[in-house]
């Protein structure tokens, strides 16, 4: 490239960035800042789960234990990524009781992890290696799943726990994970997810006050959706929609959306290019997330005045939730809720709700055959879901926190009418 095509690029490039600098970024009216975390209070979160976490070690006979996902190297190390999306680099902590956690990470990745991630020491791996039996160029997991090894080994932990079970997602393949089966030799690799579990089951009030912020993004979402929405739309329009007016309220990742135009088909799928007509309803849901953690709770809209099976049909929702915040307190257990929010009959999707926290969803799924006990700190979405005969699927949803001698919502309720927009 000759000097002159250079020094023209080069004030090609200063002049845009003068004038995006002018300009500033083109942002939505409805457009919210990005809500900020307080690093002192979530390294103080941090210590006291990491303390926790050496008590249940103890408890479990354990010398270590090794996470891989996302959700648990988040809440062991207060680190945040968007690079969970690239799947080919693994991202592991290796943690045992007394010594600082070792994280395990691409070295490409290590100046954020020095940044961002509290009071931890850092185990680069390079890559990729070329399997040539499978010709594969870009395999980071192998090197990724050695360090982790090597990392063990120098700890000279013998009995080793990983997420093996559960709705843990292990961040290894299986092909990597037998390398580190071997490489580990003798040592003795458990199951954590139980210990690992029972931390995170009752949320602190640090989180408690993270999901209150994410809720109030939801809602924000909502509300702007329903003043915007209108028949006309296809679902695929509606779900950009959706996922715009989530964006703009605050939320730093959608986990999904769902959108069903005349609730005759389940909300399981993606949307598609038929058009809302303004004499069905429609389901908006959508689970979005703000620092780390997740609200979800959904609406069902009227482009025009319903029909009184139809009225009928969502006052049973309403009804059905107000039955399962009447039983709702620690002690009770998952199938009394279940029971409150289905009348006793299974309904399609088998459970009628799920945890929250970190991950969408977590334990416990509200079914008639959990009969596990609520415990004060533990987050629900109270998910009420039927298929009524000439109206089509309907789904209500709230989120409560189970406090000492109760419930507290976290959501609004869902509305006791059906919003009728556009």
């Amino acid at each position: 490239m000759t000097l002159s095509i250079r020094l023209c690029i080069s004030a090609l490039v200063t002049e845009m960035s003068e004038d995006l600098a002018l300009r500033g970024p083109r942002l939505g009216a409805g457009w919210q800042p990005s809500a900020e975390i307080d690093r002192d209070s979530l390294a103080a979160e941090i210590r006291d789960r990491r303390r926790r976490l050496d008590e249940a070690m103890r408890r479990h006979d354990l010398d270590g234990v090794v996470v891989a996902s996302e959700a648990n190297c988040v809440y062991l190390t207060g680190y945040q990524t968007t690079f969970w999306g690239n799947k080919s680099k693994p991202f592991a902590v290796v943690l045992a009781a007394g010594e600082q956690p070792r994280v395990v990470c691409h070295l490409g990745e290590v100046p954020s992890v020095e940044r961002d991630a509290v009071d931890v020491s850092i185990e680069p791996y390079a890559g990729p290696v070329n399997v040539a039996a499978t010709g594969v160029q870009l395999d980071y997991q192998l090197p990724a799943a050695a360090e982790v090894a090597r990392v063990i080994s120098s700890l000279g932990l013998r009995r080793i726990g990983f997420e093996l079970s559960w709705h843990f997602l292990p961040g290894f393949t299986p092909g990597a994970f037998d390398q580190l089966r071997s490489d580990l030799g003798a040592a003795e690799i458990c199951d954590a997810s139980a210990a690992i579990w029972s931390l995170r089951r009752a949320k602190s009030e640090w989180e408690i006050a993270q999901m209150r912020v994410a809720v109030a993004v939801c809602e924000q979402a909502h509300r702007a959706f329903e003043e915007a929405a209108h028949p006309g739309l296809t679902e695929r329009e509606l779900n950009r929609l959706l996922i715009v007016c989530a964006f703009d309220a605050g939320a730093e990742r959608v986990g999904y959306s769902g959108i069903v135009a005349g609730i005759d088909r389940a909300p399981l799928g993606g949307p598609t290019d038929r058009r809302w007509e303004r004499d069905q309803l429609l389901m908006a849901d959508i689970c979005l997330q703000v620092n780390g953690y997740f609200a979800d709770f959904n609406r069902i809209l009227a482009g025009a005045p319903q029909r009184a099976a139809a009225l009928r049909a969502y006052s049973e929702l309403v009804e059905a939730l107000e039955q399962a915040r009447a039983v709702l307190r620690p002690g009770a257990s998952v199938r009394t809720v279940a029971d409150a929010l289905t009348g006793g009959a299974a309904g399609p999707y088998a459970r009628v709700g799920h945890g929250l926290g970190l991950e969408m969803p977590e334990p416990p799924s509200l079914s008639l055959d959990d009969d596990s006990v609520l415990i004060p700190g533990e987050v629900l979405c109270l998910e009420p879901n039927r298929h009524v005969a000439g109206v089509g699927w309907l789904v209500g949803e709230e989120e409560v926190v189970v406090t000492s001698d109760g419930f507290e919502l976290l959501s609004p309720p869902f509305p006791a009418t059906m919003p009728e927009v556009g």
